[in-house]
């Protein structure tokens, strides 16, 4: 089931106006099997499922795959004409070259878990026009079927539950000018909070507004991660108390436990 870009930087519509994980699960509940899928990754960071099952690159909209990086089941989109929806023009006009789409797309994408989806537009007697239906045959002939793929890594369960910190008041111990506290909780992740240099024990803090419960963190750190060690704690009738120490090295760190109550 494919979403078309539910919180994306263009929709109207966030993962505050919809429910989305009641959504998830009733999807679940009548068919396990059905992969969910948000065309949102112009927005969440390639390191993790945040609400989708499959990561999604549309192509033609600047989205782009690491075929270095990627360990998380993908799929990358491409309109095989200059638009998603037929034009009078296309007919006349020539369509991507196979031997490209072959030779970076096809090949490379399949070797790092993720599917190409090629899209053509019907024209307006429901038929594919001549010139698509040439390039397919050429595809045909151009690309080969090497047999199964490598098996996909495992990896964290998607991210499917609303964001309890997004834009919530937050605190911090001193930070730089143009890095402040909001920044951290801004839903942007193109964003930050960052300590100033010279604080020894840095700290940062959201305010949830009153009696909360949940059962994850998720932490996202900039383009270039560099915290290795961390601890999360939790205070309760005054004293302070470990929820969790980390060591996660990665850019996007996950964790789930068992629930908990929280205000800050």
């Amino acid at each position: 089931m494919i979403i078309d870009g539910w919180d994306a930087p263009w929709s109207r519509i966030s993962y505050d106006d919809v429910p989305f994980e009641e959504i998830y699960s009733l999807i679940k509940s009548l068919q396990p099997n059905c992969l969910v899928m948000d065309l949102n990754s112009a927005k969440y960071p390639p390191e993790a499922l945040m609400y989708t099952d499959i990561k999604s690159y549309e192509q033609g909209a600047g989205q782009h795959i690491s075929t270095a990086t990627n360990r998380l089941p993908a799929l990358s989109c491409l309109p095989l004409n200059s638009a998603w929806f037929w034009k009078t023009t296309f007919p006349a006009v020539a369509v991507k070259d196979p031997a490209m789409l072959v030779n970076e797309d096809i090949v490379p994408y399949n070797k790092i878990y993720d599917n190409f989806i090629l899209n053509v537009a019907p024209n307006r007697d429901g038929l594919i026009d001549e010139m698509p239906c040439r390039l397919w045959r050429r595809l045909e002939k151009l690309w080969k079927n090497d047999g199964p793929v490598a098996v996909l890594p495992p990896g964290e369960a998607p991210i499917i539950s609303h964001n309890l910190a997004k834009h919530q008041p937050a605190n911090s111990s001193w930070s730089d000018d143009m890095n402040i506290m909001d920044f951290g909780n801004d839903d942007n992740f193109h964003t930050s909070w960052q300590s100033n240099v010279t604080v020894k024990a840095p700290w940062y803090e959201v305010d949830l507004g009153g009696d909360k419960a949940f059962n994850a963190i998720v932490m996202t750190e900039g383009e270039s991660a560099t915290i290795s060690r961390y601890r999360l704690e939790y205070r309760s009738n005054g004293v302070w108390r470990p929820l969790l120490t980390g060591s996660d090295k990665g850019r996007v760190k996950i964790h789930r436990f068992d629930r908990v109550w929280g205000i800050r």
